[in-house]
């Protein structure tokens, strides 16, 4: 996955987004969110992580959030805490990724997923 962000993020319409892994969800998302319930914030104390998140290069807002799911994540337990992660992106207006580890076409959805930050680029 690191490949595959590192090629993505050279392409001339992403050049101005970096990417950065396992960083903290309390440093992506803002704990003093009053749309988010108790569970949602212990669950962020917890030191709970996102896979990847990018950003722009310049001002290092969180734009986005790619997580790479492996077979674990059908057990329930781990169902709920992605149900967790993903409650709190939305309500923080991060957009996030899903991606299988047995999924085909994963270049094309994070090129999807890239794409919808290309026109802000432009103007960075």
């Amino acid at each position: 996955m690191v490949q595959l962000l590192r090629e993505a993020l050279s392409e001339a319409p992403y050049r101005a987004l970096t990417c950065h892994a396992q960083v903290l969800l309390n440093q992506v998302a803002s704990s003093t969110n009053p749309a988010l319930a108790k569970d949602e914030l212990d669950f962020m104390r917890n030191r709970a992580s996102c896979d990847f998140v990018l950003y722009f290069k310049v001002g290092k807002t969180p734009l986005g959030v790619i997580e790479v799911d492996g077979g674990s994540h059908d057990r329930p337990e781990q169902a709920t805490r992605d149900a967790l992660k993903n409650s709190i992106l939305a309500k923080s207006d991060i957009p996030i990724l899903r991606l299988r580890t047995i999924e085909s076409h994963i270049e094309e959805k994070i090129d999807g997923f890239l794409a919808q930050w290309a026109s802000s680029v432009a103007n960075v």
